[in-house]
């Protein structure tokens, strides 16, 4: 009916239309039949209402209710007074907002929709937000998802700034609070994850500073929100923050978290004593450097080997980087006071044969060992086999020496590690030494159900060709020589121990092709 009248405004030709829409056109057209049969219904209404309801009706001025079609003329002069003639077509959709019956009439959506915000707002530094007064503009901020609050301060420099102030407000800590205290167990990077999500809206902030002051805005956050001691969670926001940056810059905001978190008072104080001084605040290390730096990378060797590198490297001798990696992978004991504290001596006391437990207990130092192994893109960070070498050493020797066993395990659950503990002993005169440490990564294997001669003959054969040839051959005697006296001893002690001399030629049957493979290459 709408698009009829605007035709016969326009003075098209309009078609033939049945006998009801010309009434209703004749009715239009005859002003004062209309006011007459509008007064006579609204007379007719009245009574039948004033008869109905009694009183009630008498305390209200009764309204003349106009005809659909003049209601809506008057609307759309109302409109056009008020904005003008406008063009639904070229009319941003982000601009627009849909009349009541957008949805009913689908195919001429555009012609019921008003632009309500002026071309002049949405051109603005600050877009749409620039039609709200500051203290709702942080109330609105309060409602955006914090993923969405990041793609705002890369919108424009002013929205950064705003959202800069958002974020050193009581309202933000609050809501900081409230939507990282919920446990989070999903994966690193998660859109999921509150603690990575603040972590990228915190570098998008910083994204226009400088590198100094990334790590002071950095700081201050960490400062005003230190109540959470989620360090994992913590872990997962600096990891989000320095996403994408070099090992260099990693470098700088490691050393700025150090300060700003109060690690290096603690590490410097505890260092300089001998282990189980501060029993307390070791866990405190342990728990704080594994939750910042180590718990998003347990399954990737670069990244935990970098950090891993990092973290050690903030000691100067290698007697110390052995007790602190201790220190942060050592195994846990409950003291008297039921509190967690390193047991600096279940590895020297206690032969570990459960190959579970080993991977429990052992696995994690062994890992950790394996990342900081020469890698190509770890580059200036990584650690030369020599350097691996003496790590290794004082780990295992301080405060007291491991069992073979234990030792022999460390190696075997990252085959990797045999090369470097067996080549750097034969080449220094104690081949003795590296022949009974191979046997009893030999005998370990086999306590694990896994053939030797699968799983350390790529180990073995590059441990040889390192070697020049007398040295080959020395440690073959020493192995062979070795073999023979284990099985002896094993075959005349007394008691008779059936088991363990079973054992002992369960081992030498699994290493002959092995055997068989060094004799080949002498």
């Amino acid at each position: 009916m709408r698009k009829i009248l605007i035709s016969q405004f326009n003075n098209e030709q309009v078609p033939m239309l049945s006998s009801h829409i010309s009434n209703i056109r004749r009715i239009n057209s005859d002003p004062a039949e209309t006011q007459s049969r509008s007064a006579t219904d609204n007379r007719i209404s009245f009574t039948s209402e004033n008869t109905e309801t009694g009183q009630i009706t008498s305390f209200f001025a009764v309204r003349k209710r106009r005809t659909s079609e003049e209601s809506i003329s008057l609307l759309n002069g109302k409109k056009t007074k008020a904005y003008g003639a406008l063009d639904p077509t070229s009319i941003s959709s982000s601009r627009l907002v849909p009349c009541c019956n957008f949805f009913d009439d689908k195919e001429n959506a555009l012609e019921n929709v008003v632009q309500v915000v002026p071309d002049a707002v949405s051109n603005t530094s600050l877009g749409f937000f620039e039609m709200l007064p500051p203290e709702l503009l942080y109330v609105m901020f309060d409602n955006i998802p914090v993923l969405q609050l990041k793609q705002l301060c890369l919108s424009s420099s002013t929205l950064n700034a705003k959202v800069c102030e958002y974020i050193s407000m009581a309202s933000t800590r609050r809501r900081f609070f409230t939507e990282t205290g919920a446990a989070y167990y999903g994966d690193f990077e998660s859109a999921k994850d509150p603690f990575y999500a603040w972590g990228m809206l915190l570098k998008a902030c910083s994204i226009v500073m400088s590198f100094h002051s990334s790590h002071v805005f950095l700081a201050k956050f960490f400062i005003k929100n230190k109540k959470i001691d989620n360090w994992c969670g913590w872990g997962r926001c600096f990891m989000a923050f320095c996403k994408g940056w070099t090992h260099n810059e990693c470098e700088m905001l490691f050393r700025a978290v150090m300060r700003f978190t109060g690690l290096n008072g603690i590490l410097n104080r505890t260092m300089s004593r001998k282990v189980k001084s501060y029993s307390h605040l070791e866990i405190e290390i342990r728990a704080r450097l594994r939750g910042f730096f180590l718990s998003c990378w347990e399954k990737n060797d670069e990244s935990y080997g970098f950090w891993i590198s990092l973290i050690l490297r903030t000691q100067k001798t290698i007697s110390q980087q052995g007790q602190l990696f201790m220190i942060i992978f050592g195994p846990l004991k409950l003291d008297d006071d039921n509190c967690e504290v390193i047991d600096w001596d279940l590895l020297s006391n206690t032969s570990i044969e459960d190959r579970r437990l080993c991977e429990e207990i052992i696995g994690p130092m062994s890992f950790s060992i394996h990342c900081m192994v020469s890698n190509e893109n770890l580059m200036g960070y990584a650690w030369s086999d020599y350097h691996i070498f003496n790590l290794i050493e004082e780990i295992t020797t301080a405060p007291h020496s491991w069992t073979l066993d234990n030792f022999a395990a460390l190696l075997a659950l990252r085959p990797k590690l045999i090369h470097i503990a067996l080549h750097a002993r034969i080449i220094h005169g104690h081949q003795e030494e590296a022949a009974h440490l191979f046997h009893a990564i030999n005998s370990v294997l086999h306590q694990w159900g896994i053939f030797s001669s699968t799983a350390v003959t790529g180990v073995l054969l590059k441990t040889f060709r390192a070697l020049s040839d007398i040295r080959r051959r020395l440690f073959l005697s020493s192995f062979l020589r070795t073999e023979s006296e284990l099985l002896s001893d094993a075959l005349m002690n007394e008691p008779f121990d059936r088991d363990y001399f079973y054992m002992e030629l369960a081992v030498g049957r699994a290493v002959s092709p092995l055997v068989t493979l060094m004799a080949s290459n002498v």
